[in-house]
């Protein structure tokens, strides 16, 4: 099930808008993705926080933090999505007083009262439904041969930029209990360390008690999570992963490169891509899906939510973790936010949203792009994120002045010759690309004067 359309009215910085989202080409082959750009505060995150309210259960736990990300208690506030086969979900908000909010947010303690709480509606084929009922029943690959078994074929996931990996002391020896929902769409807690770690080890422990059995074929399945997992996070970072379960002391490690570490000490930028697909990828294994034994895991139909997903990583890791994922969940729907144009250029089959905030503070849909790869990272900052700066502010002031000068020197005024040449020089000291930008108008000039300016 795949959102259609979203309309925003006095939300965050947001007045009133419309937003379409178009199928990519090769959706169903590669995931459908959708790209939030522009300057801070134009509301990028906003959009993704107003998605996963209407995607989460009426009373999911943690989901009141979604909402106080709005910031006010405008009456007129209102959400509303479009999904496939006209099926929609819209919310108001309204704000909470401390006399209620108990009764309304039967999970909210006394330490985190929320400011605001959602009224929802839903409705499907015109009927109004109730957003648990349609949740359960109406988000759902309504093609799905299900034979009238319970479970689901939907799911959504929002993750924050903010993720990290921590080591645990010890492991259980038991798996632990996981609800694959819970706090599934709530961004800053989706991710949690221990879960991560034990649930890993889990699949690595019943490897290795079926090993003891002769039961190669459950072993390999066992372990097919934990592989897919490794491939993964190879194919984004281009290092040889591998997840060791040690004996002494008994817990879990990561192999990189050969060199066995512990979770503490990886760079933040692994840390944050294992925690993102380790969490993910339990998740969705841990589902319970209509047809549970025809499609692998990789392959659910889901809705994915990324906040900021170039925080921590290096341009070279921003370049390839959207190329994998939009490979390896070919029938995920995904949206993005990002300030990266290694992201903005690193797919294929993509479209990119740039917002803009107006002189009265208000962001406005600026364009929509095809998505950029095949674009030079010069053209995408300056097409998709207004920088037209190919330097840094010195240099690109000293450019400034030097094509004034240049200027004042075509008019006749020869006086400046010596002061353009002696800024010639001390910008040529910076570089090559300097150098030959330098060069090329010294001795176009030398051409037109008829002097040795070099």
């Amino acid at each position: 099930m795949q959102i259609e359309k979203l309309h925003l009215e006095n939300i965050g910085v947001f007045d009133n808008l419309d937003l379409t989202f178009q199928p990519c080409e090769q959706a169903g082959k590669k995931a459908d993705i959708h790209i939030f750009t522009g300057t801070n505060g134009s509301g990028k995150s906003t959009l993704l926080y107003a998605l996963a309210g209407a995607l989460a259960g009426p009373f999911q736990q943690h989901t009141h933090l979604i909402f106080q990300r709005f910031h006010h208690a405008n009456p007129k506030a209102f959400v509303e999505v479009l999904f496939e086969n006209q099926q929609v979900i819209n919310y108001t908000l309204k704000k909470c007083n401390k006399k209620s909010y108990f009764t309304d947010l039967p999970l909210i303690t006394h330490d985190n009262p929320p400011r605001y709480l959602p009224i929802r509606h839903a409705y499907a084929s015109q009927n109004q439904q109730s957003v648990e009922d349609f949740i359960n029943h109406f988000l759902r690959d309504q093609n799905a041969p299900h034979d009238g078994k319970e479970g689901t074929a939907f799911a959504a996931f929002a993750y924050s930029g903010n993720r990290s990996l921590n080591s645990i002391d010890q492991l259980a020896l038991e798996e632990l209990e996981l609800d694959p929902y819970d706090n599934a769409l709530s961004f800053l807690n989706t991710t949690d360390s221990k879960q991560i770690i034990q649930s890993i080890a889990a699949q690595k422990m019943k490897q290795a008690i079926e090993l003891t059995k002769n039961n190669q074929k459950r072993a390999e399945q066992y372990y097919a999570v934990v592989q897919t997992l490794e491939k993964v996070i190879q194919d984004i970072i281009g290092w040889e992963i591998k997840f060791n379960l040690e004996t002494q002391p008994f817990n879990l490690f990561l192999e990189v490169n050969q060199r066995i570490l512990e979770f503490d000490v990886l760079p933040d930028g692994l840390k944050s891509i294992i925690s993102l697909l380790a969490d993910l990828i339990r998740r969705l294994d841990k589902i319970e899906w209509i047809d549970d034994h025809n499609v692998n895991v990789l392959e659910r139909h889901f809705i994915l939510l990324l906040d900021e997903i170039d925080i921590h990583l290096h341009p070279a890791w921003q370049r390839s973790i959207l190329p994998v994922i939009q490979k390896i969940f070919p029938n995920a729907q995904i949206f993005v936010s990002t300030h990266s144009p290694f992201v903005v250029g690193s797919v294929n089959d993509a479209y990119v949203y740039a917002f803009k905030l107006t002189e009265k503070g208000v962001s406005i849909l600026d364009k929509v792009e095809p998505s950029q790869a095949g674009n030079s990272y010069s053209l995408i900052l300056e097409e998709i994120f207004g920088v037209e700066e190919s330097f840094d502010e010195e240099t690109e002031r000293q450019f400034r002045q030097f094509y004034q000068l240049r200027d004042d020197i075509m008019h006749g005024d020869d006086n400046k010759i010596v002061e353009w040449q002696q800024l010639a020089h001390l910008m040529m000291a910076k570089g090559i690309e300097v150098t030959d930008i330098i060069g090329t108008e010294l001795r176009q000039m030398s051409r037109i004067l008829g002097k040795d300016l070099s």
